[in-house]
């Protein structure tokens, strides 16, 4: 195996050519990195580190978004670099705030989460001119308000100079996106590393995708018919009142755009805002119930209104009248009487016993949205002979449901990557960077609708060996749309990507080769040679061993169909029954110009509410990829 040297990286650090290449962007300037998930970019950051030392140019600031995560890189970190490990610390809200600067003093390379670093700098405690290198692992978390976010623009404000790695898998699934998370760490140009370029495909293992697609219980579907009668009867009614958008298909995102319509109507003293928000209520909770009972469980959803029962005890009035639905109050008496009908608790028990048959040292992870369905799963499969799952959760916890703090995940991964446990079952907090190079199964328990997380989640198999990954599909349900949304998004992310890159957003063409002048390679017959020289020879021999993959870009955007006849036929029709009476507002009347400006307190008269023109294309039937 050909490793590279460094005068500040230990032995052990494997050369690639396409590690070399990505570094070569990392050390010319600011840069975001993109290669997939098991194949190395935190050698690429170790010596992007070992560069900015021996450049003597600053303190190097790696910031990652878990304290799990933190503590990881810390270690890895320390098998690496080649300074003195007390020199290599953790900078957390585990650290008390008074011990911070001095411990900000003392260290070369500081590993941190981004909240710290926000606050601390925001407070005067702590300077980023000291700064010569900042990485933002999983750098895809820099949108919105996000504290990676805020660090980027501090960062901007007090050190320019700095030079700039994002890290990540998965940028983003939009053009906005992606460049969103590029202004946002101020990088200024891309490094894209592709499975289907010769330099990766070397090094790539094979991953297998399986979807499996499942049909529900008939006896389910029958628990599931009166509540979904009720959800159509609750959204019609608020559908008539104006507050909700008058489409067919209920999602989420309509009933939150409903529900801002009942504040700003409450905030208008319109007293039909309060009668409207009662019944967003019970909807939202509704329709919760309904993707738990199709898409995880009867247990799930069981646990899902027993909660309820417990916040409306503790005060929450809202969860009451939820609660004594007589369609929930049915479902509660019905639902305690029967065992587990949905297929998927089954179908995952069968696949970890089956894998685990074929090969017992193999470790499996699972991943599910919702922590009723941790600790539903994880007693199933615990009562399996040969099996030892266990549970890898978030910190947060309310009332009785408690969270696991950073000791307890340091531990479970530990545990995991010793084989005490060989099933981890985990909700989003496990997605990112665990470092478990031998899971063999990956099991997604439901698909997720963000290409950066679907990525993510299917990067904890064949990092180092083959593995596979099964998709749990309930037919005919959300399961099916979110599939299909997030395979469509990933598809689409590199084609994004090339289009930014060659719309000007590269400052030079080609990168200079210089930068890795402090850098050799030590081939497999122990010839040391220059790490350009590496790069050269490798991009030859692979060249012609794996031919680069030609893939078919998928459409970034939909075509407008220019043969469209002009006939009337996109304007929705709305039946009698859909048609709000004439005496109550739509919902244009909810839509101020200028949704950042505060609505001001007024009496819509009945007047005024009759003149208004109902426009059919509503604010609420576009939804953006919020999520990506």
């Amino acid at each position: 195996m050909a490793t590279v040297q460094h005068p500040f990286l230990k032995e052990g650090v494997e050369a690639r050519a396409y590690q070399l290449n990505a570094l070569i962007y990392c050390l010319s300037s600011s840069t975001l990195m993109v290669m997939p998930t098991g194949f190395g970019k935190t050698a690429v950051e170790w010596m992007a580190m070992a560069n900015c030392l021996q450049k003597n140019s600053g303190k190097v600031l790696l910031i990652a978004p878990t304290t799990g995560l933190v503590d990881q890189q810390q270690r890895m970190a320390r098998e690496m670099i080649d300074i003195d490990g007390d020199q290599i610390i953790t900078y957390t809200g585990e650290n008390a705030p008074a011990k911070r600067p001095e411990l900000w003093k003392s260290g070369r390379i500081i590993i941190a989460t981004p909240q710290v670093i926000r606050n601390d700098v925001q407070n005067g405690l702590i300077d980023l001119a000291d700064l010569g290198l900042l990485i933002f692992d999983e750098a895809h978390h820099a949108t919105g308000n996000h504290a990676y976010s805020q660090v980027g623009i501090l960062m901007k404000k007090d050190n320019r100079d700095c030079f700039i790695i994002g890290a990540t898998a998965s940028p983003g699934s939009t053009k906005a996106g992606i460049l969103q998370v590029a202004n946002n760490l101020d990088v200024k140009t891309f490094s894209i590393s592709k499975k289907e370029s010769s330099l990766l495909q070397a090094y790539q293992v094979n991953m297998k995708i399986i979807p499996h697609y499942l049909e529900l219980d008939d006896e389910l579907k029958g628990i599931i018919l009166p509540l979904e009668e009720h959800q159509n009867l609750e959204a019609e009614q608020l559908r008539k009142m104006g507050f909700l958008a008058p489409t067919g298909h209920l999602t989420s995102k309509l009933i939150e755009d409903a529900q801002r319509r009942a504040s700003i109507a409450i905030q208008r003293r319109d007293t039909r805002g309060y009668n409207a928000a009662r019944k967003i209520s019970n909807l939202r909770r509704i329709h919760i119930l309904l993707d738990l009972l199709r898409t995880q469980g009867l247990k799930s959803a069981q646990a899902f209104v027993d909660r309820a029962e417990e916040d409306g005890r503790s005060g929450q009035r809202g969860t009451n009248s939820f609660i004594a639905l007589p369609c929930i109050h049915n479902f509660r008496n019905v639902s305690k009487q029967l065992d587990e009908l949905h297929p998927k608790p089954s179908h995952t028990a069968g696949l970890v016993s089956q894998q685990l048959r074929d090969s017992p040292e193999s470790k499996v992870l699972i991943f599910t949205e919702y922590r009723d369905t941790v600790e539903l799963l994880t007693e199933k499969l615990n009562s399996i002979e040969g099996v030892a799952a266990d549970r890898f959760i978030g910190q947060s916890g309310t009332g009785k449901r408690k969270g696991m703090n950073q000791k307890q995940q340091l531990a479970q991964l530990q545990r995991f990557r010793e084989g005490d446990i060989n099933v981890l079952v985990a909700t989003s907090v496990g997605e990112e960077g665990l470092d478990v190079p031998a899971a063999d199964l990956v099991i997604l328990y439901e698909p997720v609708p963000s290409a950066i997380r679907t990525i993510q989640r299917r990067g904890r198999t064949a990092r180092q060996r083959d593995g596979a990954v099964h998709i749990l599909i309930t037919s005919d349900t959300r399961d099916v749309f979110v599939y299909m949304a997030s395979k469509r998004r990933e598809e689409k992310m590199y084609v994004l990507l090339d289009e930014i890159k060659g719309g000007g957003r590269l400052i030079f063409d080609i990168p200079p080769t210089e930068v890795l002048s402090d850098f050799s390679v030590v081939d497999s017959e122990g010839v040391i040679v220059s790490a350009v020289e590496f790069l050269t020879t490798e991009e030859k021999r692979l060249g012609k061993l794996f031919p680069v993959i030609e893939k078919v870009k998928p459409e970034v955007e939909k075509k407008k169909d220019k043969d469209a006849k002009n006939d009337g036929s996109s304007i929705p029709i709305i039946s009698p029954a859909m048609r709000r009476p004439s005496n109550q507002m739509g919902l244009e009347s909810f839509i101020t110009k200028d949704q950042n400006e505060p609505v001001k307190d007024e009496v819509i008269g009945e007047e005024k509410q009759l003149k208004s023109r109902w426009n059919v294309v509503l604010d609420g039937t576009k939804q953006q990829d919020a999520d990506d």
